[in-house]
């Protein structure tokens, strides 16, 4: 697994935006993607968010989960292990290194880290500073939200 795909651009793949196409595209050009417990938290509380603000229904709530489980299954999304000791070592080398001037959040120095440690060398986000950090840190990143040109 050469591809990180972050919990922004996991979202849409399941719950239908704008950019959901893209997202399901950079996931199936992926083929397998790790989903670390990072993922399983940050992406089940993202989908019960929409839920509690009535942005989707209950039944689709429980819909997305099923996909969610279905792709876990099917091994599209692996479950990996990784070690939180060395994440956070990386994470707190980032922060030192870029967050001051990408002004990066937590969880996005967090996803990199993970990323970093898991030796992928791709990084897929929706989120513009998390991309800069990634570009930053040596990783070949896409953001599904910018328009690619044909």
């Amino acid at each position: 697994m050469k591809t990180y795909v972050d919990s922004s651009a996991l979202v849409p793949i399941y719950v239908p935006e704008e950019f959901s196409l893209r997202a399901r595209r950079e996931v199936r050009t992926a083929g397998q993607v790790p989903f670390t417990p990072l993922h399983a938290i940050e992406v089940r509380n993202a989908v019960h968010l929409l839920c509690g603000r009535r942005l989707i229904s209950a039944a689709e709530l429980r819909a997305v989960l099923g996909m969610l489980e279905e792709d876990l299954a099917a091994h599209r999304l692996a479950h990996v292990p990784v070690d939180l000791p060395r994440v956070f070592t990386r994470a707190e080398e980032l922060i030192q290194t870029y967050s001051a001037q990408l002004l990066c959040r937590s969880l996005d120095v967090l996803h990199v880290a993970c990323a970093l440690q898991l030796a992928c060398g791709r990084f897929v986000t929706a989120d513009d500073r998390q991309l800069a950090l990634a570009q930053a840190a040596g990783l070949v990143a896409t953001n599904i939200k910018r328009r690619v040109r044909r």
